[in-house]
Order: structure tokens, then C-alpha cells, then sequence
């Protein structure tokens, strides 16, 4: 995703520095990224600061480093889906150092990253957030301030929710309505103007079920913490274990 978004920073003619321990950053490279060794020199050389990778531990360290390097007044965007005590505690350090860490939990994956329509659920000072916002352009479709430090992640465990249990609801309704012989391609047209309509429905067959159980975890976890009994979503990893993109595909 960080690779995508990168490709429409400088499609856009913005200047970007990037730093990725494992992926191949020649592409960006040679499209006029600056390719650096570190969080650190990324931070040394900007003003805003997006941090994509996978969980907590990993936003640890990739913040840890660009903390080393960046000066004051620098804004640090985690985009990565974590937990909202990560991004406040983090937020505490950074402001410590004169630093503005922020919450950008980043929604519509990869697709969305690849097509320039992510949607960015941003927690942190409003002001802060309207200088991702302009960054953002040429990669995202909104960028949605939701409240302080950690609503963004708030808002995107809700959205993960959300998007596992109706990717499994969908595929459960379509199995049946072919059983009973209606085909899910007809099934999907007639539920998209009826109370059935959501966004995975809509764009079925595309999804990569990449995180599933990372997200889902978070969730329950956070929920746990703060003493929210979730028996539907308590549900949704063993059932989410279950499928694969195959059978999706099988429904088109």
C-alpha cells in the first residue's frame, strides 16, 4: 500500500522520500523518490510523515526511528490499523519532542491505495489533520477527522467490524439464494436497492482477505478493555477462518 501511495505522490509531481526494510523501492526510485536508509533520514528530509506497515510493534519502531530524525513541528501520520492507546501513547512522546503525531487509519485497502481512493480516518489536533489532508490529494478520496488521537482507529476497528461481518453475511445469502436458484450476480442487483446493500456486496469477488484476523483481534481486544460485550463480531473469526478468496470468486 505505502508503494502505491507513493506512486501518486510523485504522479503528482510532489517530492517523496521513502524507506521500506523489505519491498523492492526501485519502481519509486525511478519515478524520483528519494530512497533512504532508514525512518530516520525519511524524517530528516519531511514535514509529514506517513507510517504504512502491518501492527503495533511495527508503528513502534518505524515512529521510534522518524522521532530520531524529524524536526519539530513535523507531523507523523499512523496509518497503519493499531490499537488507539499505540497512537496516544505515541502521541504523548511526540509532543514531548515538539512533534504532532496523529492517527490516519487508512480504509479501502489496497484496491484503494492502487486506485488513489483511500479514505483516511484521522484522529488528532483538526488543524494537524488539514495538513495531511492537503498531502493526501493525490491518494485519497476523503480524509475524515473523527475526533482526538486514537478515534481514528476507533472508527476504523468499527469499519473492520463492519466489513468482515458483511463479507461473511454475503456469501451466506448467496449460497442460499443459488441453492434456491437464484443466481448471487442477480441476487446482488436486486439486494443493492433494498436494505441489504453495503460496499463489500457491491464490489464482490475483489476483496484479498488479507487481515481478517489481525483486525478482528484488535477489535475484540479493545471491546474486552473497555468492557463491551461483541457476541456477533466474537463470532466472526472462526467464521472468517474459514473462507478464502476462492470461495468469493465461486459467487460471481
Amino acid at each position: 500500500m505505502g508503494a502505491a501511495i507513493g506512486g501518486h505522490v510523485l504522479a503528482a509531481g510532489r517530492p517523496l522520500a521513502v524507506y521500506d526494510p523489505v519491498a523492492d523501492t526501485t519502481a519509486l526510485a525511478t519515478a524520483g523518490a528519494i530512497v533512504c536508509s532508514s525512518p530516520t533520514q525519511v524524517a530528516a528530509r519531511a514535514d509529514v510523515v506517513l507510517v504504512v506497515v502491518v501492527d503495533d510493534a511495527q508503528v513502534r519502531d518505524a515512529v521510534a526511528g522518524a522521532f530520531a530524525g524529524a524536526a519539530p513541528g513535523t507531523v507523523v501520520a499512523i496509518c497503519a490499523s493499531v490499537r488507539p492507546d499505540t497512537c496516544r501513547e505515541l502521541a504523548e512522546e511526540g509532543a514531548r519532542r515538539g512533534l504532532h503525531v496523529i492517527d490516519a487509519a487508512l480504509v479501502r485497502g489496497e484496491r484503494g491505495a492502487e486506485e488513489g481512493r483511500l479514505v483516511l480516518y484521522c484522529g488528532g489536533a483538526e488543524d494537524v489533520v488539514g495538513r495531511l489532508r492537503a498531502v493526501a490529494e493525490p491518494f485519497a478520496e476523503a480524509v475524515v477527522h473523527v475526533g482526538d488521537v486514537g478515534a481514528g482507529q476507533v472508527a476504523k476497528t468499527a469499519n473492520n467490524i463492519l466489513l468482515w461481518a458483511c463479507i461473511r453475511a454475503d456469501i451466506e445469502v448467496q449460497r442460499l439464494a443459488r441453492t434456491l436458484g437464484v443466481e448471487p450476480a442477480k441476487l446482488r442487483e436486486a439486494l443493492a436497492l433494498g436494505s441489504g446493500a453495503n460496499r463489500p456486496l457491491a464490489e464482490w469477488g475483489n476483496h484479498r482477505l488479507r487481515w481478517p484476523h489481525k483486525d478482528l483481534d484488535v477489535a475484540l481486544a479493545v471491546a474486552a478493555e473497555a468492557g463491551v460485550e461483541m457476541p456477533l463480531a466474537a463470532q466472526l473469526p472462526e467464521l472468517m477462518r474459514e473462507l478464502t478468496v476462492d470461495d468469493l470468486r465461486e459467487l460471481l
